[in-house]
């Protein structure tokens, strides 16, 4: 039998427990990249053996699997990958909230089970769990996404759920508005840049790598680091960006700070995602976009200390 990339499709399934494989219960539509990587840490054994030839037996240490998914944002399931990013939220009727936690208690991470391929050619990745999540949105296009990450050592020989595609509703760049604040204490979404924003990249790190404890071939458990990444805003330069640009370029000991809030909504459905940070690299003096004068601008996080952020991310999800 040929096998051929149209026929391949992605499901995924909710783990109760990292790592328990759960069956898939999603079959997401809008994806458009999945590459699994198995990665085997082997070595060969260099023992003495009394003969030139360079090894007679190696050995499997550790084994697990590199992931990256990237795709269309939609509302409904938005969740999945800040779940896993953020740790588990709650909802609360079908509110979420989500923010890069300061301590890690008593928030825990959500993990997935990834099943991709076709019939007769199907991969299976339990325990995935991201640590880099991308959204990008331009002025024309769909919102997308990238989640990177971990899981356990894939398989084959795994088999598809009989399940329906998926049907939500996409986030859109012409859904998107951006509101920008100057100061790490500035409160997120107090100042709307209408009509102004041309396009957005925001890039979670959450320096998130697996674990192994004796008796496991597989990682186990998860370490975490410190938060990180970069929010890049393309914006018509007014008045008041060409200030901002200003003040950038006359800050002699604290590089200058901002809250972003970029909020998507349909009327119905809400996902919002707040930021802090700074800029440690001035912008381009004279950039431009479609014949425009921009503020292009790139900042790393720092902590906000806005009663309303009180950390570097968050995010909510509001759906009807």
């Amino acid at each position: 039998m040929t096998y051929i990339p149209s026929l391949h499709k992605f499901q995924i399934g909710v783990e109760a427990a990292y790592g328990d494989g759960a069956a898939a219960t999603i079959q997401m539509p809008g994806i458009e990249t999945v590459k699994i990587t198995p990665r085997v840490m082997a070595e060969r054994l260099l023992d003495k053996r009394g003969t030139t030839m360079p090894a007679h037996e190696s050995i499997v240490s550790r084994r697990f699997s590199e992931v990256e998914v990237s795709g269309l944002l939609n509302y409904e399931y938005a969740y999945l990958w800040l779940d896993g990013m953020f740790g588990f939220a709650t909802p609360a009727a079908n509110d979420r909230t989500w923010k890069a936690s300061l301590d890690w208690d008593p928030e825990v991470e959500k993990s997935l089970a990834l099943y991709y391929g076709q019939t007769g050619l199907i991969y299976k990745v339990a325990g995935f769990l991201p640590q880099e999540l991308t959204f990008k949105g331009d002025s024309n296009g769909p919102v997308m996404f990238t989640s990177k990450g971990f899981g356990q050592p894939a398989v084959d020989g795994a088999s598809f759920a009989v399940l329906s595609d998926a049907t939500p509703v996409w986030t859109m760049g012409h859904h998107c508005a951006i509101a920008l604040d100057a100061g790490l204490a500035a409160a997120p979404g107090t100042t709307p840049l209408t009509d102004l924003a041309f396009r957005f990249e925001a890039r979670i790190l959450a320096n998130r790598n697996p674990v192994w404890h004796l008796g496991n071939q597989a990682p186990d458990a998860w370490s975490r680091g410190k938060w990180d990444g970069s929010m890049r805003l393309v914006i018509e330069a007014n008045a008041s960006m060409l200030g901002y640009i200003g003040d950038v370029l006359d800050n002699t000991v604290n590089p200058e700070g901002f809250v972003a809030r970029i909020t998507a909504t349909d009327a119905t459905r809400i996902t919002t995602l707040d930021f802090a940070g700074q800029v440690l690299t001035p912008p381009d003096l004279i950039a431009d976009e479609d014949g425009i004068v921009t503020f292009d601008v790139t900042m790393l996080p720092a902590y906000g200390s806005n009663a309303g952020l009180l950390s570097c991310w968050a995010a909510t999800s509001t759906l009807p």
